[in-house]
C-alpha cells in the first residue's frame, strides 16, 4: 500500500535532528576544579610540583579562581585557615611525598581548630604503586593517607576517574558539616590525567539536629532564674548568628560573659557585660567572678580544654546548674560535670532557648573588665614593655582591623590587652599551638578580605621560621602588617623553664635586623624603638598593597603573669 500524499515512508535511519549528541569528556583535573568552583571553592593555596601538575594546569583554563604560590606547605595551610576563617573555604595543593609531609603540621593546626578545607596531593601514577617510585605516598610505601587520617575528618585516594567528582562533593560537604575540620584528597596523576564523560550529582549538603525541647525548657528556666550567671563563648560559636544571639541573650538576661582564648572578640570586649578572656592569657575580671562561684554557667561552643580554663581550673563549676552547648556531643561532659548538655550548632539552639526568656532589669553600667598590671601598657619606659606595644599597636590602626597573634609569650600579652570588639577580629591556631599560625593566617585573611587591614603579631624565632611567606606578600600584593616582637631569644621557653626549674638555658641567638631583612625582600621595613616611633606610622602603612614589617626592639627581661600552663608543667614534673 502506498503512502498518502505528502507523507514519507519512514526510515531505518534516524533524522538527524534526533541523533543523540555523544557527550563530551573532560579530563578528570578539570573536572576536579570545576566542581570545587560549583562548591564555592576557588582560593587556591600550595607549591606547584610534578604529580599535582594536571590540577596547576587545569586552574589555568578556569575563570573566577585565584591561586597563590606559597614558600612552604605548612605556611599555605596557615594561610587557608586564615581565608577559611573570614567566611572562604579554599583548597591547599601540594606534591607527592616530602610536599604531604612538609604539610601535616597545618593540616592537624586546621583540624586541631576545626577549621573547613581541602587539601589535594598529588601522587605517582597507579602502575607505580610499590615499585618504588620517587616520593611515592601509597600503602605500599609512605602509606599518606595513614599519616593525615587522625588529622582530617575524611581522607581518601581517587582511584576510578569516573568517581573524582562525587568523592569531591563528599570531602567538601564532610569539611562543611557538623563540627568542620580539613580533608584530604590523594591524587594520583594519571587518574587526573585520564578524560571522562562528567556525570551530573546533587552538591546540597546539611546538617540538622534534634532538640530535645524538655532540655531546652530546663536550660532556659535555670538562666532565667539564676541570681549570679555566667556565659562563657567559645569558638564554636563563631557563626554570623550565634554571634548576634549570644550578644541578645546575654542582655536580655543582663548576664556577665567571658570568652575563652580561641573565642577572644566573639562578645565585643568593651560591652559592659564583658568580663574578658578566661584561660590563658585571661582577665583579672573573669578570673575573679569564676571564683566567686556563679550559680549557673552556660558554655557555648566551648571543649574546655586547657588553654580554655587556665589549665582545668577546679573554680569552673557552678553552685547549681551547668550547660552546655557544643555541635560535638563527644565534648559535652568532657572534662567537668555538665548539668544539661545540648547537642547542636549553636546558631541552632540558642534561638529555642531565647524563646522562652524574657528580659530582666538592666545591671549595672560600665566594662566589667579588669586588667593585671593595666599600668603596663600605659607607662613610658626605655625598652618597650609587651603590653605597651598592644596598646600601641591599637591606637594605630583603625576600629576593623583583624590581629592575629603567632604563638610565643607575645600571644598571652595579645589575649590580655588588646580590646577586641568583632568576631573576626582576633585570630590564633591555639587549638595545636604552632608557631607560625598566626603569620599564615595573617596572610590568608588579608587575601580573603583586603579591604581590611590585617596585624600579624609575632615573635622573632616565628618570623624566622615562617617569615619568608613575606616574600609571597609582595609576589602578590598582600598587605599584610608583620608586628615582631623582636627581643632576641625564645622568650615563653626560657620563662617556662625558670618558673618550672628555676634556671633555664639561654635561648637567644644572633641579632636579626627583621626590617633590612623586609627591604631585601621589596617589603616595606621600619624599625621601632619607642613610643614616638609608632606615632610617625602614617596610614600608608595599613591603606598600602606592601607587606610591612615593623621590627618592634621589646624588653627581653619580661614575663607575663603566672598561669595555669607552668603550673601544669611543675605537677608533671614532680616541681609543684
Amino acid at each position: 500500500m502506498s503512502p498518502a500524499p505528502g507523507i514519507k515512508p519512514a526510515s531505518s535511519t534516524s533524522s538527524s535532528s534526533h541523533l543523540r549528541v555523544a557527550p563530551t569528556s573532560r579530563r578528570v583535573a578539570n573536572i576536579i576544579v570545576d566542581t570545587l568552583r560549583e562548591l564555592g571553592v576557588t582560593n587556591y593555596f600550595g607549591i606547584p610540583g610534578g604529580a599535582i601538575s594536571p590540577i596547576y594546569d587545569a586552574l589555568m583554563d578556569t575563570p573566577g579562581v585565584r591561586v597563590l604560590h606559597n614558600r612552604h606547605e605548612t605556611g599555605a595551610l596557615f594561610m587557608a585557615a586564615g581565608c577559611s576563617l573570614l567566611g572562604k573555604t579554599p583548597c591547599v595543593l601540594v606534591t607527592s611525598g616530602p610536599g604531604l609531609t612538609n604539610a601535616i603540621t597545618g593540616l592537624a593546626s586546621a583540624f586541631a581548630d576545626s577549621v573547613p578545607l581541602v587539601v589535594i596531593g598529588g601522587e605517582v601514577a597507579r602502575k607505580n604503586f610499590g615499585r618504588g617510585a620517587l616520593q611515592e605516598g601509597s600503602k605500599y610505601e609512605l602509606d599518606l593517607q595513614a599519616m593525615v587520617r587522625s588529622v582530617t575528618k575524611y581522607s581518601a585516594t581517587i582511584m576510578n576517574p569516573r568517581s573524582a567528582a562525587a568523592v569531591v562533593r563528599r570531602a567538601v560537604g564532610t569539611a562543611l558539616s557538623g563540627r568542620r575540620g580539613p580533608v584530604f584528597l590523594s591524587l594520583p596523576i594519571d587518574v587526573a590525567s585520564e578524560s571522562v564523560v562528567p556525570s551530573v550529582s546533587s552538591s546540597q549538603v546539611s546538617t540538622s539536629f534534634v532538640l530535645d525541647e524538655q532540655l531546652v525548657e530546663r536550660a532556659a528556666k535555670a538562666l532565667m532564674t539564676a541570681r549570679k550567671g555566667l556565659i562563657l563563648v567559645g569558638s564554636g560559636a563563631r557563626h554570623p548568628m550565634a554571634v548576634t544571639q549570644v550578644r541578645i541573650l546575654a542582655e536580655m538576661l543582663q548576664m556577665p560573659v567571658a570568652t575563652t582564648p580561641k573565642g577572644k572578640g566573639l562578645f565585643p570586649e568593651r560591652n559592659q557585660l564583658s568580663l574578658g578572656v578566661f584561660g590563658y592569657g585571661g582577665h583579672l575580671s573573669a578570673n575573679s567572678y569564676i571564683q566567686a562561684a556563679p550559680d549557673v554557667i552556660l558554655a557555648i561552643g566551648c571543649g574546655l580544654g586547657e588553654t580554655a580554663t587556665n589549665s582545668w581550673n577546679p573554680t569552673l563549676q557552678p553552685t547549681g546548674t551547668f550547660i552546655q552547648i557544643d555541635i560535638d556531643g563527644s565534648q559535652i561532659g568532657k572534662n567537668y560535670h555538665v548539668d544539661l548538655g545540648l547537642v547542636g550548632a549553636a546558631h541552632q539552639v540558642l534561638p529555642s532557648i531565647i524563646s522562652r526568656l524574657r528580659s530582666r532589669p538592666m545591671g549595672p553600667t560600665g566594662s566589667r573588665i579588669v586588667y593585671h598590671a593595666p599600668e603596663d601598657a600605659l607607662e613610658e619606659r626605655p625598652v618597650l614593655h609587651p603590653a605597651r606595644v598592644m596598646s600601641l599597636l591599637q591606637q594605630c590602626f583603625p576600629t576593623d582591623t583583624i590581629f592575629t597573634s603567632d604563638i610565643g609569650e607575645h600571644l598571652m600579652f595579645a589575649l590580655h590587652y588588646l580590646k577586641v570588639d568583632m568576631p573576626d577580629g582576633f585570630l590564633a591556631g591555639i587549638g595545636l599551638g604552632s608557631m607560625g599560625s598566626g603569620i599564615g593566617m595573617a596572610v590568608g585573611a588579608k587575601y580573603a578580605s583586603p579591604e581590611r587591614p590585617v596585624v600579624s603579631i609575632c615573635g622573632d624565632y616565628g618570623f624566622q621560621m615562617f617569615g619568608m611567606e613575606l616574600n609571597t606578600c609582595v609576589q602578590y600584593n598582600i598587605g599584610v602588617v608583620f608586628a615582631v616582637l623582636n627581643d632576641g631569644r625564645m622568650r615563653m621557653v626560657e620563662a617556662g623553664f625558670e618558673r618550672v626549674y628555676g634556671r633555664h638555658l639561654s635561648v637567644d641567638g644572633p641579632a636579626v635586623d627583621f626590617a633590612a631583612l623586609a627591604s631585601a625582600h621589596g617589603a616595606v621595613g621600619v624599625v621601632i624603638r619607642t613610643a614616638e616611633d609608632f606615632a610617625k606610622l602614617g596610614p600608608e602603612v595599613f591603606q598600602g598593597v606592601k607587606p610591612v614589617v615593623l621590627d618592634i626592639r621589646t624588653d627581653p627581661g619580661v614575663m607575663f603573669a603566672n598561669d595555669g600552663r607552668n603550673q601544669q608543667l611543675s605537677n608533671f614534673t614532680g616541681k609543684g
